[in-house]
């Protein structure tokens, strides 16, 4: 039964914790009105599994997150593709001239 107790908490209400206490932390963070923060804190307290999964859910990408992903995608040269296909073996034909693929 202590067991069973402790891997509850360690495995299932420990990280549950933290994703709230980070969920908290991302409403204050937030460019949101004061008003529109003090709902949402006060949704996440009454609920807190519930509201901060929909917080979330809903919440959009502030303009520093977008800035931040666009300047990680900008360090790429060419797209995916493009760097698949330069480590892509060539055709089998053009390895072996006698043979026709």
């Amino acid at each position: 039964m202590v067991a069973a107790t402790t891997a509850t908490w360690v495995f299932i209400l420990i990280p549950l914790l933290i994703v709230w206490v980070i969920g908290i932390f991302d409403i204050l963070r937030s460019p949101l009105s004061r008003s529109t923060k003090a709902a949402w804190i006060l949704i996440v307290l009454i609920l807190p599994v519930i509201g901060t999964v929909v917080y979330f859910a809903t919440r959009r990408p502030s303009k520093e997150e977008i800035e931040r992903i666009q300047a990680a995608r900008g360090h790429h040269s060419g797209s995916d593709a493009d760097t698949l296909g330069s480590a892509m073996p060539q055709r089998q034909s053009e390895h072996f001239p006698d043979q026709e693929a």
